[in-house]
């Protein structure tokens, strides 16, 4: 049963990162026609996210079918208190184990790395030089970013992981994907502890506001990090 359901799992992974194949290949095409879509290189990310989340959900009920609605019941029961405070207490979560993470791999020598060309951007944003570049930055990383990935990794992914194989595989699968896609080695565990702590807060409201609350949260104090010259995820 669990081989099975693994199975199920790394299928449905697997149509995800498909679809971010296929929005790598819509970007590719659309710039090559000459369109003027001059979509700044960290616009490109979130946008890419969206085409594959599209392309997940339709894909996905056509390679397994649609979801049990029993087995992929939310909460929706949750009142608005509740709501507020998982939400909360799941950015505590995302923040603390953030930083204590990164304080763990610094102490095994593994310390994590922002990217290069983001060092390059808040130092220039600095100096006064191409401040625009810093503010589309910004707003990709506080604002876009969460809206796709969460729509891609939990309002898609867990929830289908959710009702076709459980709990477990849901959990794991979908932070594995999360962590995947940012392409940072030394700073995976982080990102598959996110991801851990986003699904949580999907999974005890049903609301899909709630994740991307938590990441909107965590990525603006990330980027709050780093103009302060602290190189954070």
């Amino acid at each position: 049963m669990n081989a099975e359901r693994l199975r199920g799992a790394l299928t449905e992974l697997a149509l995800a990162f498909a679809g971010l194949v296929l929005g790598v290949v819509v970007l590719v095409v659309v710039r090559s026609f000459g369109v003027a879509l001059e979509l700044s290189e960290f616009v490109a990310g979130p946008a890419i996210t969206a085409i594959a989340a599209t392309f997940y959900v339709w894909a996905s009920r056509r390679a397994i079918g649609a979801p049990d609605p029993a087995a992929a019941r939310t909460r929706e029961d949750v009142g608005a208190a509740q709501i507020v405070l998982v939400t909360v207490l799941c950015i505590s979560l995302a923040l603390g184990g953030s930083v204590a993470l990164g304080e763990l791999l610094e102490l095994l020598g593994v310390p994590v790395q922002e990217q290069t060309r983001i060092l390059e951007i808040v130092e220039a944003a600095k100096r006064g030089e191409d401040r625009g570049t810093l503010v589309v930055l910004g707003v990709s990383a506080v604002v876009l970013a969460p809206l796709a990935e969460e729509w891609l990794f939990r309002g898609a992914l867990f929830r289908r992981l959710l009702a076709h194989v459980g709990r477990p595989f849901a959990y794991l699968a979908s932070a594995l994907g999360f962590a995947a896609i940012h392409n940072n080695p030394a700073g995976f565990v982080i990102y598959l502890w996110l991801g851990l702590v986003f699904a949580v807060a999907l999974d005890r409201t049903g609301r899909l506001a709630s994740p991307i609350a938590v990441h909107v949260a965590n990525n603006a104090f990330a980027f709050a990090l780093l103009l302060h010259g602290e190189p954070v995820l």
